[in-house]
């Protein structure tokens, strides 16, 4: 049985705090948040939390006041494999928050492959 897309809105959106969270936990104050779900980030930056009766819209829009930068932006999951790649390996662990502090081995070769084809573009 697949779940509906309100489900997936929803999983993402507490995603998408919990990592706000955990990036003011630990005093960034500079943060970029890529995210493939354009309909979540249209209702972020379109401020469509505004009228929503979704809870984790409304804690994201606190968190953004709170002073610091955050930029978010939508990448297309085509273009997001070195993301999709880092959720496979924190899958593969624990069930617990994974933090990256520097970029596994695979990932390096992914970053550097997506290197090479921006600059070929």
């Amino acid at each position: 049985m697949g779940m509906g897309k309100n489900n997936i809105f929803k999983m993402e959106g507490r995603a998408m705090l919990e990592d706000l969270r955990v990036a003011w936990g630990r005093r960034l104050r500079q943060v970029e948040i890529e995210c493939d779900n354009a309909l979540l980030v249209e209702s972020l930056l379109a401020n469509g939390y505004a009228n929503s009766k979704m809870v984790e819209l409304l804690l994201i829009h606190s968190i953004l006041n709170r002073e610091w930068k955050v930029r978010i932006h939508h990448v297309p999951r085509s273009q997001n494999m070195v993301a999709d790649h880092m959720t496979r390996l924190a899958i593969s662990s624990l069930p617990s928050l994974v933090v990256f502090e520097e970029p596994s081995i695979s990932v390096q070769g992914l970053l550097l492959a997506d290197k090479r084809s921006f600059h070929r573009s």
